[in-house]
Parts: C-alpha cells; sequence; structure tokens
C-alpha cells in the first residue's frame, strides 16, 4: 500500500495516511520523530486502538532517544538525575494516566498507561 504524505497548515503539522481520513498519525516534529510516527501509524493499521498507537509512537522515541533533553538519558535536573514524566489520555473515555519523577525507568508512557487500567 502507499502512503501518500500530505501537509496541515498548522504549525508546520506532517500527517501520514493511505488517503484523506482515517486512520492518521500526526506528529510536530520531523528528523527522528518520523519513525514514532511510522510506529504508531502501523499500530493504527494492524487494527489497534487509538491508544495503543499513541503508547507505540511515544515508546519508539523513548527508546531511539528521539530528543536528548527528554527520555533516558537526557537532561539531569538540579541533582543530576535524569526523570521522566508522562501523560496519556483516551480521547473516547476521557480517562487518562500520568507519573511524574520516575527514576531508573525506560519507558514512561508505559507506565502511565496502566494508570487509568489498575486504579479508578
Amino acid at each position: 500500500m502507499r502512503r501518500a504524505m500530505f501537509p496541515v497548515a498548522l504549525a508546520g503539522l506532517a500527517a501520514a495516511a493511505p488517503s484523506p481520513g482515517l486512520p492518521l498519525a500526526i506528529n510536530t516534529w520531523g528528523g527522528p520523530f518520523v519513525a514514532a510516527t511510522d510506529a504508531a501509524y502501523a499500530s493504527l493499521l494492524q487494527g489497534g486502538a487509538a491508544l495503543d498507537a499513541v503508547e507505540t509512537g511515544c515508546s519508539v522515541c523513548e527508546a531511539n532517544q528521539c530528543d536528548g533533553s527528554v527520555g533516558y538519558g537526557g537532561s539531569p535536573d538540579e541533582a543530576c538525575e535524569t526523570t521522566l514524566d508522562a501523560m496519556i489520555m483516551d480521547g473516547v473515555t476521557m480517562k487518562a494516566g500520568a507519573v511524574a519523577g520516575l527514576r531508573r525507568i525506560k519507558n514512561a508512557v508505559g507506565v502511565a498507561r496502566v494508570v487509568p487500567e489498575q486504579h479508578t
């Protein structure tokens, strides 16, 4: 299947979809972040839920260290430790999970994902 790329005229957003409509994966940056968008889009094409796609895409960026200021290996705090924060929200149910100040964790979005599933 050929994937078409088309620009969205808002703050330099780029989107990828086989044709206009759904499914759609969007990010605001290029470069290493494209791999995250591609992974999220692949998750959608395989029948994954939107929340699965978000977690997948964010996990790719966490693993690939897309940005040197965030994620493991990112900029340390005043105590010379790198702590991670993450938040994820299901736009249909409006359930959200958030975590902050995580140490010795590489997949913060995965931890945030289980918050609404484990806590009501």
